[in-house]
């Protein structure tokens, strides 16, 4: 039963991780859309790499990339008017690749942006061969001749006037479709509204997580035009608008897309708890501003999750969260359960055990996710491995971070060697790093794996432990 409940663990997490909408159509003038919500652990740390053409053979184009330009690409466009994002989808056998060859000619994204000037020309090449890398997630296509299309790891859908795709397969008939709560609400948006801009930002805005998966930005785009729409932050009133022509006329380089947000209010936010240390600032802020009790909850909640599931700030994470949790009633998406685990995983962090516990014991609809956090914090866990820290006698607590498990920490107890954790885990190779007063920390005596990408999306070593 642990082994279930521990692999249904990673399936959620990727899931909720990797969560995203996207929408392509065409409207009543004959122009291509397309539309994207990109949701995640709430970050500032999101790229927007300018790539101009190399020579007369090939296109120029954009990339959109997690905690540095060299991260893995999330989605693109280029100048010829092509478009292309990804959802995550549940593990599922990828029956496309049968009788195809790997792509040989390095990333097959990367390809299509800078030789596809139209879908098909992109498809042609899955005559041959397939993309390496696509077991658990779909393709959303479109381009300006109104061409759009999906990959999944099974089929290959094609449209012409709308198409929408979150995170199941768009083949499936079964309760994955029923149970997106995103997808009935694009439809009937579509249904009513069509394709324009104001549709796809009502739609962006209406399928927002606006939970503790956030959508960290919206990417909307006039493939006939080249006009592009970027919106930060759960802020669907302040847009970055630019032209991908424009863009590129500017040469190579990559840029954060939240510099193009100065005055983005949870970004604001943010930026006053760092300069001032201390909430002081903050509070100050939210009592002089007109900004609803919503718009509140929503820029806490989002400066929170920022600094203590990202950059592991710890001490200014658990300031925030009292903060927030003045508010969190403003949010009726808020799950309680989860509101709860979290503020154990904050309490945790401050050496607060006792308390921790007394939170998860006292949670009225227990998850997986509060009974894992309890078993790990009294011990109960019957181990498969056991981390040890040496040293760090002062440290109030002693994180562990599992690579894979976003927003779900684990903590060392001490002892007089120092600090242990039994771990229960059902990988061959387990990769980590400890967390002490918001520093990461590795373990000398562990081996280690060089240039890992981590959850903030740049790359940094890991333990191992191997089994």
């Amino acid at each position: 039963m642990k082994t279930y409940w521990f692999l249904l663990l990673l399936l959620l997490v990727a899931l909720t991780a990797h969560a995203c909408t996207i929408v392509s159509g065409t409207d009543r003038l004959g122009q291509t859309w397309a539309m994207n919500n990109e949701d995640f652990f709430h970050t500032y740390a999101n790229y927007v790499n300018v790539y101009p053409a190399t020579d007369q053979h090939t296109l120029g184009y954009l990339t959109l990339t997690f905690g540095a330009p060299e991260g893995s690409i999330q989605g693109g466009s280029n100048e010829a008017g092509v478009f292309f994002d990804l959802n995550a989808l549940p593990p599922q056998p990828y029956k496309l690749r049968r009788g195809r060859k790997p792509f040989p000619y390095g990333s097959m994204l990367v390809y299509l942006l800078q030789r596809c000037a139209s879908v098909p020309q992109f498809l042609a090449l899955w005559d041959k061969y397939y993309l390496p890398e696509m077991g658990n997630v779909q393709l959303h296509l479109a381009d300006k001749y109104g061409n759009l299309a999906v990959i999944t790891p099974d089929t290959i859908v094609r449209a012409k006037k709308q198409l929408v795709s979150t995170n199941f397969n768009v083949c499936d008939t079964g309760p994955g479709k029923a149970s997106c709560w995103r997808y009935p609400i694009t439809q009937r948006l579509l249904a009513t509204g069509g394709i324009s801009h104001a549709n796809l930002v009502q739609i962006a805005a209406a399928t927002s997580w606006r939970e503790f998966t956030t959508t960290l930005y919206t990417n909307i785009h006039n493939l006939s035009t080249g006009d592009s729409w970027f919106y930060l932050a759960e802020d669907y009133q302040t847009p970055w608008q630019t032209n991908i022509h424009t863009l590129l006329k500017g040469g190579r380089r990559s840029f954060l897309l939240a510099s193009k947000f100065p005055r983005n209010a949870s970004l604001h936010l943010t930026r006053l708890l760092t300069r001032s240390g201390d909430t002081s600032a903050v509070t100050y802020f939210l009592q002089i501003s007109r900004f609803s009790a919503p718009q509140k909850e929503s820029m806490l909640r989002l400066a929170f999750l920022h600094q203590f599931y990202i950059e592991h700030t710890f001490d200014q994470a658990a300031r925030l969260f009292a903060l927030w949790a003045q508010y969190v009633a403003a949010n009726p998406r808020l799950d309680p359960t989860e509101v709860q685990f979290t503020k154990a995983e904050v309490l945790a962090t401050q050496g607060e055990n006792a308390a921790a516990i007394g939170v998860l014991q006292a949670v009225r609809q227990p998850s997986w996710k509060t009974t894992a956090l309890l078993a790990s914090l009294q011990g109960q866990d019957p181990p498969i491995v056991r981390l040890q820290l040496a040293g760090f006698p002062a440290a109030q607590a002693v994180v562990v971070e599992v690579k894979g498990d976003y927003q779900f920490y684990r903590f060392l107890q001490p002892t007089p060697q120092g600090w242990v954790l039994p771990l229960q885990t059902t990988r061959k190779e387990l990769k980590y790093c400890y967390y002490v007063a918001g520093k990461r920390v590795l373990d000398p005596t562990q081996p280690r794996l060089e240039k890992q990408e981590t959850v903030k999306g740049d790359l940094a070593p890991f333990n191992v432990w191997r089994l």
